[in-house]
């Protein structure tokens, strides 16, 4: 007999479980069938005196909702709760000194997202930049967020990585689930937050970095958990947070990385999820 985790869902009063008579059979989002295939969660059939209905084990369903919910008596409750499922995220926006207008160009993109960034940082590297553009992009991050920075790198030649690590320092105070890296030489995919939505929402699947596995150096569209930044200190002690990831699960050794024989291009972990598969 599974034993039932304290960590897991009662289906048995939720809005959205679907009833054959006292027995549940699915649920209107198909947590159900979800879990059943899950090979880290259980769907544990249970009983009392009124129903019989499942058991989400290991998993806290972000959509279950009972009658004493505000929106409970509302028509269309489905789409209201999925308005209130959603990521909150951050944005590392790298500004390459190719011309203000692209910058534009990525806010727009950023604010198409179903769901936009909740702080966005704009990062400024330390060429010359003229003060009419600096104004500039003051005043569209300014206009189009309530959160933001504009950071301004000091040291030429600084790796991208260690000022994300600053960036993220600054904005870790705010709520959000996970950050990305944009490039404002490179479009941004309209469907990116849609795309991680639906892996980890929808799909219930476990990420500690998304990133662009044809090119493993590309830094745009890579995101990072926060919560995986926060346990590995993201790539402090010059060590890339892939390979502190990897070193977690066991996929390389300590031996591996102080020798350097292990390089972008050959790390491989399960946590480390390439973007064109979501």
């Amino acid at each position: 007999m599974t034993e039932v985790s304290e960590i897991s869902t009662i289906c048995k009063n939720c809005l959205f479980a679907i009833y054959d008579d006292d027995t549940q059979v699915s649920c209107k989002f198909g947590r159900t069938e979800t879990v059943n295939n899950h090979p880290s969660y259980d769907l544990i059939e249970a009983e009392d005196e009124e129903k019989k209905f499942y058991i989400l084990n290991n998993h806290i369903c972000p959509y279950q909702r009972t009658d004493t919910w505000t929106h409970a008596d509302e028509k269309d409750i489905e789409s209201k709760v999925k308005e209130e499922v959603y990521m909150p995220w951050a944005a590392v926006l790298f500004y390459r000194h190719n011309g203000v207008d692209s910058v534009e160009e990525r806010i727009k993109e950023l604010k198409s997202q179903k769901i936009p960034p909740k702080v966005v940082s704009l990062v400024i590297d330390a060429q010359d930049i003229d003060p009419k553009d600096f104004r500039s992009l003051h005043q569209m991050m300014e206009d189009n967020f309530s959160l933001w920075y504009l950071q301004r790198v000091l040291m030429e030649d600084f790796p991208d990585r260690y000022t994300a690590d600053l960036c993220f320092d600054k904005m870790k105070k705010h709520r959000f689930m996970f950050y990305s890296y944009f490039e404002s030489t490179k479009p941004i995919d309209l469907e990116y937050y849609s795309k991680i939505h639906k892996y980890v929402i929808d799909d219930m699947n476990f990420y500690g970095m998304i990133k662009n596995n044809d090119d493993k150096k590309d830094i745009h569209q890579m995101t990072i958990s926060k919560v995986a930044h926060i346990k590995y200190a993201g790539n402090g002690n010059g060590i890339p947070i892939e390979f502190k990831i990897a070193y977690e699960t066991k996929e390389i050794t300590k031996e591996q990385i102080s020798s350097n024989n292990i390089t972008f291009d050959n790390l491989t972990s399960k946590f480390i999820i390439d973007y064109k598969l979501l």
